[in-house]
Protein backbone atom coordinates (compact mmCIF):
# COMPACT_ATOMS: atom_id res chain seq x y z
CA UNK A 1 0.00 0.00 0.00
CA UNK A 2 1.06 3.06 -1.14
CA UNK A 3 0.67 6.41 1.07
CA UNK A 4 1.52 9.89 -1.32
CA UNK A 5 2.45 12.55 1.18
CA UNK A 6 0.79 16.27 0.05
CA UNK A 7 3.23 19.14 0.95
CA UNK A 8 1.92 21.82 2.58
CA UNK A 9 2.40 24.81 0.40
CA UNK A 10 1.27 22.43 -2.58
CA UNK A 11 -2.07 22.28 -0.70
CA UNK A 12 -2.17 25.50 0.09
CA UNK A 13 -2.11 26.98 -3.16
CA UNK A 14 -4.88 24.18 -4.33
CA UNK A 15 -7.38 25.55 -1.49
CA UNK A 16 -6.38 28.61 -2.78
CA UNK A 17 -7.30 28.13 -6.81
CA UNK A 18 -10.59 26.69 -5.19
CA UNK A 19 -11.48 29.37 -3.35
CA UNK A 20 -10.41 32.19 -6.24
CA UNK A 21 -12.40 29.38 -8.21
CA UNK A 22 -15.47 29.36 -6.57
CA UNK A 23 -15.38 33.41 -6.03
CA UNK A 24 -15.46 33.51 -9.75
CA UNK A 25 -18.30 31.38 -10.13
CA UNK A 26 -20.35 33.14 -7.28
CA UNK A 27 -19.45 36.57 -9.25
CA UNK A 28 -20.72 35.66 -11.95
CA UNK A 29 -23.99 33.90 -10.76
CA UNK A 30 -24.98 36.90 -8.19
CA UNK A 31 -23.70 40.04 -10.30
CA UNK A 32 -26.73 41.94 -9.38
CA UNK A 33 -26.08 41.11 -5.52
CA UNK A 34 -22.26 42.02 -6.09
CA UNK A 35 -23.56 45.57 -7.60
CA UNK A 36 -25.94 46.36 -4.92
CA UNK A 37 -23.21 45.37 -1.82
CA UNK A 38 -20.38 47.78 -3.77
CA UNK A 39 -23.27 50.30 -4.18
CA UNK A 40 -24.08 50.37 -0.05
CA UNK A 41 -20.49 50.56 0.76
CA UNK A 42 -19.38 53.32 -1.13
CA UNK A 43 -21.98 55.08 0.29
CA UNK A 44 -21.41 54.21 3.66
CA UNK A 45 -17.93 55.99 2.21
CA UNK A 46 -19.16 58.63 1.23
CA UNK A 47 -21.88 59.42 3.74
CA UNK A 48 -19.88 58.43 7.00
CA UNK A 49 -16.45 57.47 6.96
CA UNK A 50 -14.57 60.31 5.06
CA UNK A 51 -16.42 63.11 6.22
CA UNK A 52 -15.82 62.16 9.62
CA UNK A 53 -12.68 60.42 9.51
CA UNK A 54 -10.52 62.17 6.99
CA UNK A 55 -9.76 65.53 9.19
CA UNK A 56 -8.56 63.37 11.99
CA UNK A 57 -6.64 60.74 9.63
CA UNK A 58 -5.13 64.06 7.86
CA UNK A 59 -4.20 65.89 11.47
CA UNK A 60 -2.70 62.06 12.47
CA UNK A 61 -0.37 62.59 9.14
CA UNK A 62 0.50 65.93 10.37
CA UNK A 63 1.05 65.14 13.87
CA UNK A 64 3.51 62.41 13.48
CA UNK A 65 5.82 64.86 11.15
CA UNK A 66 5.19 67.47 13.52
CA UNK A 67 7.96 68.30 16.84
CA UNK A 68 5.68 67.12 19.23
CA UNK A 69 6.62 64.11 18.09
CA UNK A 70 9.82 64.14 17.27
CA UNK A 71 10.94 66.20 20.06
CA UNK A 72 8.26 65.56 22.85
CA UNK A 73 8.19 67.64 25.91
CA UNK A 74 9.77 66.27 29.23
CA UNK A 75 6.53 65.95 30.66
CA UNK A 76 4.82 63.96 27.89
CA UNK A 77 8.05 61.54 27.73
CA UNK A 78 7.85 61.43 31.43
CA UNK A 79 3.86 59.55 31.23
CA UNK A 80 4.33 58.03 28.26
CA UNK A 81 7.57 56.36 29.24
CA UNK A 82 6.08 55.61 32.66
CA UNK A 83 2.32 54.43 32.00
CA UNK A 84 2.88 53.06 28.81
CA UNK A 85 6.40 52.00 28.62
CA UNK A 86 7.36 53.42 25.80
CA UNK A 87 8.96 56.47 24.40
CA UNK A 88 7.78 60.41 24.44
CA UNK A 89 6.93 60.59 21.06
CA UNK A 90 4.26 58.09 21.34
CA UNK A 91 2.49 60.34 23.64
CA UNK A 92 0.43 62.48 21.17
CA UNK A 93 -0.41 58.92 18.34
CA UNK A 94 -1.63 57.70 21.62
CA UNK A 95 -3.87 60.73 22.30
CA UNK A 96 -4.43 61.09 18.59
CA UNK A 97 -6.06 57.43 19.00
CA UNK A 98 -8.30 57.75 21.76
CA UNK A 99 -10.34 60.41 19.95
CA UNK A 100 -9.76 59.85 15.86
CA UNK A 101 -11.14 56.41 15.11
CA UNK A 102 -9.95 53.62 13.91
CA UNK A 103 -7.49 54.29 11.46
CA UNK A 104 -5.84 57.24 13.14
CA UNK A 105 -3.74 55.58 15.56
CA UNK A 106 -3.04 52.56 13.29
CA UNK A 107 -1.42 55.62 10.64
CA UNK A 108 0.72 56.93 13.36
CA UNK A 109 2.23 53.78 14.44
CA UNK A 110 3.23 53.08 11.02
CA UNK A 111 4.73 56.14 10.80
CA UNK A 112 6.77 56.39 13.54
CA UNK A 113 7.52 52.99 13.22
CA UNK A 114 9.05 53.39 9.47
CA UNK A 115 10.73 56.77 10.30
CA UNK A 116 12.97 54.89 13.43
CA UNK A 117 11.39 56.35 16.54
CA UNK A 118 10.15 53.13 17.73
CA UNK A 119 10.64 49.67 17.47
CA UNK A 120 8.86 47.01 16.08
CA UNK A 121 8.40 45.47 19.69
CA UNK A 122 6.92 48.86 20.55
CA UNK A 123 4.98 48.90 17.49
CA UNK A 124 3.31 45.62 18.48
CA UNK A 125 2.48 46.58 21.99
CA UNK A 126 0.84 49.78 20.87
CA UNK A 127 -1.51 48.28 18.54
CA UNK A 128 -2.82 46.55 21.48
CA UNK A 129 -4.76 49.19 22.66
CA UNK A 130 -3.88 52.24 19.78
CA UNK A 131 -7.22 50.82 17.47
CA UNK A 132 -9.92 52.65 19.14
CA UNK A 133 -13.71 53.73 18.03
CA UNK A 134 -13.65 58.09 17.91
CA UNK A 135 -16.17 59.55 19.64
CA UNK A 136 -17.56 61.05 16.61
CA UNK A 137 -18.74 57.52 15.44
CA UNK A 138 -19.47 56.07 18.81
CA UNK A 139 -21.75 58.51 19.98
CA UNK A 140 -22.89 60.50 17.61
CA UNK A 141 -23.65 57.55 14.79
CA UNK A 142 -23.95 54.40 17.32
CA UNK A 143 -25.82 56.43 20.43
CA UNK A 144 -27.47 59.22 18.81
CA UNK A 145 -28.11 57.83 15.45
CA UNK A 146 -29.03 53.92 16.07
CA UNK A 147 -29.73 53.93 19.93
CA UNK A 148 -31.50 57.70 19.92
CA UNK A 149 -29.47 58.63 22.89
CA UNK A 150 -26.54 60.57 23.24
CA UNK A 151 -25.62 59.80 26.75
CA UNK A 152 -26.29 56.00 25.51
CA UNK A 153 -23.38 56.51 23.28
CA UNK A 154 -21.01 58.60 25.69
CA UNK A 155 -21.77 55.26 27.98
CA UNK A 156 -20.60 53.14 25.08
CA UNK A 157 -17.35 55.46 24.86
CA UNK A 158 -16.62 55.12 27.99
CA UNK A 159 -16.28 51.30 28.59
CA UNK A 160 -14.66 51.55 25.16
CA UNK A 161 -11.61 53.93 26.20
CA UNK A 162 -11.48 52.76 29.61
CA UNK A 163 -10.64 49.02 28.58
CA UNK A 164 -8.17 50.75 25.85
CA UNK A 165 -6.16 52.58 28.89
CA UNK A 166 -6.49 49.77 30.98
CA UNK A 167 -5.00 47.26 28.30
CA UNK A 168 -2.22 49.90 27.81
CA UNK A 169 -1.38 50.50 31.33
CA UNK A 170 -1.02 46.20 31.84
CA UNK A 171 1.40 45.99 28.67
CA UNK A 172 3.27 49.14 30.28
CA UNK A 173 3.26 47.79 33.45
CA UNK A 174 4.58 44.24 32.11
CA UNK A 175 7.26 45.69 30.17
CA UNK A 176 8.98 48.18 32.85
CA UNK A 177 8.63 45.04 35.35
CA UNK A 178 10.43 42.87 33.00
CA UNK A 179 12.86 45.62 31.43
CA UNK A 180 13.16 48.84 33.51
CA UNK A 181 16.22 50.25 31.97
CA UNK A 182 16.04 49.91 27.78
CA UNK A 183 19.41 49.47 26.12
CA UNK A 184 19.41 52.48 24.48
CA UNK A 185 17.02 54.89 23.57
CA UNK A 186 14.22 54.40 21.50
CA UNK A 187 14.27 57.11 19.21
CA UNK A 188 17.75 55.95 18.05
CA UNK A 189 17.22 52.00 17.73
CA UNK A 190 16.51 50.99 14.40
CA UNK A 191 13.64 49.83 13.12
CA UNK A 192 12.60 46.32 12.12
CA UNK A 193 14.52 47.40 8.15
CA UNK A 194 17.32 48.08 9.82
CA UNK A 195 17.14 51.96 9.15
CA UNK A 196 19.40 53.92 11.19
CA UNK A 197 18.44 57.39 10.75
CA UNK A 198 14.96 58.83 11.18
CA UNK A 199 13.26 59.98 7.63
CA UNK A 200 12.95 63.76 6.98
CA UNK A 201 9.38 65.06 7.36
CA UNK A 202 7.12 65.14 4.51
CA UNK A 203 6.03 67.70 2.68
CA UNK A 204 2.05 69.20 3.10
CA UNK A 205 1.83 67.53 -0.65
CA UNK A 206 3.23 64.12 0.61
CA UNK A 207 0.84 64.53 3.61
CA UNK A 208 -2.07 64.51 1.72
CA UNK A 209 -1.17 62.46 -0.76
CA UNK A 210 -1.02 59.99 2.11
CA UNK A 211 -3.76 60.35 3.87
CA UNK A 212 -5.45 60.36 0.93
CA UNK A 213 -4.10 57.25 -0.26
CA UNK A 214 -5.08 55.40 3.41
CA UNK A 215 -8.22 56.59 2.98
CA UNK A 216 -8.95 55.13 -0.48
CA UNK A 217 -7.67 51.76 0.98
CA UNK A 218 -9.94 52.30 4.42
CA UNK A 219 -12.42 52.66 1.62
CA UNK A 220 -11.46 49.27 -0.03
CA UNK A 221 -12.29 47.40 2.68
CA UNK A 222 -15.50 48.42 3.38
CA UNK A 223 -16.63 48.07 0.34
CA UNK A 224 -15.02 44.20 0.21
CA UNK A 225 -17.26 44.04 3.56
CA UNK A 226 -20.19 45.56 2.38
CA UNK A 227 -19.84 43.12 -1.13
CA UNK A 228 -19.63 39.91 0.81
CA UNK A 229 -22.49 40.19 2.90
CA UNK A 230 -25.09 41.27 0.35
CA UNK A 231 -23.28 38.46 -1.63
CA UNK A 232 -24.51 35.93 1.22
CA UNK A 233 -27.78 37.40 1.42
CA UNK A 234 -28.26 37.00 -1.81
CA UNK A 235 -27.47 33.19 -1.62
CA UNK A 236 -29.49 32.35 1.61
CA UNK A 237 -26.77 31.39 3.41
CA UNK A 238 -28.68 32.72 6.99
CA UNK A 239 -31.48 30.97 5.96
CA UNK A 240 -29.63 27.33 5.78
CA UNK A 241 -27.24 28.31 8.55
CA UNK A 242 -30.63 28.82 10.97
CA UNK A 243 -32.14 25.51 9.90
CA UNK A 244 -28.56 23.83 10.80
CA UNK A 245 -27.92 25.67 13.89
CA UNK A 246 -31.59 26.68 15.35
CA UNK A 247 -30.56 30.24 15.32
CA UNK A 248 -31.80 33.44 14.11
CA UNK A 249 -31.51 34.70 10.80
CA UNK A 250 -30.95 38.21 12.11
CA UNK A 251 -28.68 37.01 14.71
CA UNK A 252 -26.77 34.77 12.72
CA UNK A 253 -26.35 38.22 10.03
CA UNK A 254 -25.99 40.66 12.55
CA UNK A 255 -22.79 38.04 13.94
CA UNK A 256 -21.61 37.94 10.28
CA UNK A 257 -21.68 41.97 9.91
CA UNK A 258 -20.08 42.36 13.10
CA UNK A 259 -17.08 40.59 12.53
CA UNK A 260 -16.32 41.66 9.10
CA UNK A 261 -17.19 45.55 9.05
CA UNK A 262 -17.88 47.94 12.56
CA UNK A 263 -20.74 49.75 11.03
CA UNK A 264 -22.61 47.41 9.39
CA UNK A 265 -22.42 44.65 12.27
CA UNK A 266 -23.28 48.46 14.46
CA UNK A 267 -26.35 48.69 12.57
CA UNK A 268 -27.56 45.24 12.55
CA UNK A 269 -26.81 44.53 16.56
CA UNK A 270 -28.55 48.45 17.84
CA UNK A 271 -31.93 46.75 18.00
CA UNK A 272 -30.96 43.41 20.23
CA UNK A 273 -33.14 44.87 23.15
CA UNK A 274 -31.63 44.66 26.65
CA UNK A 275 -28.45 43.37 25.34
CA UNK A 276 -27.18 46.12 22.57
CA UNK A 277 -24.89 47.28 24.82
CA UNK A 278 -22.69 44.03 25.32
CA UNK A 279 -23.11 43.42 21.53
CA UNK A 280 -22.31 46.66 20.46
CA UNK A 281 -19.32 47.15 23.00
CA UNK A 282 -18.18 43.86 21.66
CA UNK A 283 -18.57 44.73 17.71
CA UNK A 284 -16.63 48.07 18.76
CA UNK A 285 -13.60 46.71 20.25
CA UNK A 286 -13.21 43.51 17.94
CA UNK A 287 -13.32 46.17 15.15
CA UNK A 288 -14.22 43.94 12.48
CA UNK A 289 -11.91 42.16 9.86
CA UNK A 290 -11.94 45.59 7.44
CA UNK A 291 -10.41 47.52 10.26
CA UNK A 292 -7.79 44.87 10.61
CA UNK A 293 -7.13 45.17 6.97
CA UNK A 294 -6.73 48.74 7.23
CA UNK A 295 -4.25 48.38 10.43
CA UNK A 296 -2.21 45.94 8.29
CA UNK A 297 -1.96 48.22 4.99
CA UNK A 298 -1.01 50.77 7.13
CA UNK A 299 1.92 48.57 8.72
CA UNK A 300 2.59 46.91 5.55
CA UNK A 301 5.93 46.02 5.31
CA UNK A 302 6.46 45.50 8.97
CA UNK A 303 4.87 41.60 9.68
CA UNK A 304 2.18 43.86 11.87
CA UNK A 305 -0.26 42.86 13.09
CA UNK A 306 0.43 39.39 14.60
CA UNK A 307 -1.32 36.86 16.46
CA UNK A 308 -1.67 38.73 19.91
CA UNK A 309 -3.33 41.54 18.17
CA UNK A 310 -6.22 39.49 17.40
CA UNK A 311 -6.27 38.33 21.15
CA UNK A 312 -6.27 41.90 22.87
CA UNK A 313 -8.76 42.74 20.22
CA UNK A 314 -11.56 39.95 21.36
CA UNK A 315 -10.32 40.92 25.03
CA UNK A 316 -11.23 44.55 24.37
CA UNK A 317 -14.75 43.72 22.90
CA UNK A 318 -15.81 41.27 25.70
CA UNK A 319 -14.44 43.32 28.33
CA UNK A 320 -15.57 46.38 27.23
CA UNK A 321 -19.25 45.21 26.96
CA UNK A 322 -19.25 43.65 30.10
CA UNK A 323 -17.97 47.36 31.39
CA UNK A 324 -21.02 48.46 29.14
CA UNK A 325 -23.42 46.36 30.48
CA UNK A 326 -22.53 47.55 34.44
CA UNK A 327 -22.61 50.94 33.18
CA UNK A 328 -26.23 50.96 31.51
CA UNK A 329 -27.30 49.42 34.62
CA UNK A 330 -26.41 52.31 37.16
CA UNK A 331 -27.06 54.91 34.78
CA UNK A 332 -30.66 55.63 33.24
CA UNK A 333 -29.26 56.11 29.27
CA UNK A 334 -32.51 54.12 27.95
CA UNK A 335 -32.40 51.82 25.12
CA UNK A 336 -35.61 53.40 23.02
CA UNK A 337 -37.34 50.27 21.31
CA UNK A 338 -37.24 52.61 17.66
CA UNK A 339 -33.69 51.51 17.59
CA UNK A 340 -35.00 47.96 16.97
CA UNK A 341 -37.52 48.84 14.27
CA UNK A 342 -34.85 51.47 12.54
CA UNK A 343 -32.61 48.31 12.52
CA UNK A 344 -35.09 46.21 9.70
CA UNK A 345 -31.99 44.43 7.38
CA UNK A 346 -30.69 45.23 3.99
CA UNK A 347 -32.27 43.67 1.16
CA UNK A 348 -30.50 42.64 -2.20
CA UNK A 349 -32.22 44.58 -4.79
CA UNK A 350 -31.60 43.04 -8.17
CA UNK A 351 -31.34 45.59 -11.52
CA UNK A 352 -30.31 44.27 -14.91
CA UNK A 353 -26.94 43.65 -16.32
CA UNK A 354 -25.93 44.54 -19.76
CA UNK A 355 -23.56 41.69 -21.49
CA UNK A 356 -22.52 44.45 -24.05
CA UNK A 357 -21.80 47.12 -21.38
CA UNK A 358 -19.55 44.98 -19.46
CA UNK A 359 -17.41 44.02 -22.57
CA UNK A 360 -17.22 47.35 -23.68
CA UNK A 361 -16.00 48.47 -19.86
CA UNK A 362 -13.52 45.66 -20.16
CA UNK A 363 -12.00 46.79 -23.30
CA UNK A 364 -11.83 50.58 -21.90
CA UNK A 365 -10.18 49.27 -18.95
CA UNK A 366 -7.27 47.65 -21.12
CA UNK A 367 -7.41 50.68 -23.12
CA UNK A 368 -6.38 52.98 -20.16
CA UNK A 369 -3.89 50.72 -19.18
CA UNK A 370 -2.19 50.96 -22.25
CA UNK A 371 -1.99 53.97 -22.54
CA UNK A 372 -1.22 55.04 -18.53
CA UNK A 373 1.02 52.38 -17.80
CA UNK A 374 4.02 54.09 -16.42
CA UNK A 375 7.28 53.70 -19.05
CA UNK A 376 10.77 53.68 -17.60
CA UNK A 377 12.53 57.83 -19.23
CA UNK A 378 15.15 57.78 -16.55
CA UNK A 379 13.50 61.54 -15.32
CA UNK A 380 10.09 59.68 -13.83
CA UNK A 381 10.45 61.59 -10.60
CA UNK A 382 10.54 64.64 -12.66
CA UNK A 383 6.47 65.91 -12.50
CA UNK A 384 6.15 64.65 -8.67
CA UNK A 385 5.60 67.49 -5.85
CA UNK A 386 8.45 68.36 -3.87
Amino acid sequence: MFVRVIRRDALRRVLWAAAFLAAAVLLLYRPQALATGVSRGLSVCSGVIIPTLYPFMLLAAMLTDSPLCRSPGRLSAAVTRRLFGLPGCCGPAILLSLVGGYPAGALAIGRLLRQGQITREQARRMTGFCVNGGPGFIIGTVGSGLLGSPLAGCLLFAAHIAVSLGIGLFLGLRQNCGRPAAASPPETEPDSRGLSAPEPPRSLAAVVRDTCSALLSMCGFVVLAAAVLSLLDACRVWQAAARLTGLSIAGLRAAAAGLLEVSSGCIALAGSGALAPFWLSLCLGWGGLSVHGQLAAALSGTRLPDRGFFLWRLFHGVASGLLAMLLFRFVPAGLPAAAAAAVSGSQVVPYRVSAVASVMLLLLTFLAMLCFSPKRTGNSGSGMLQ
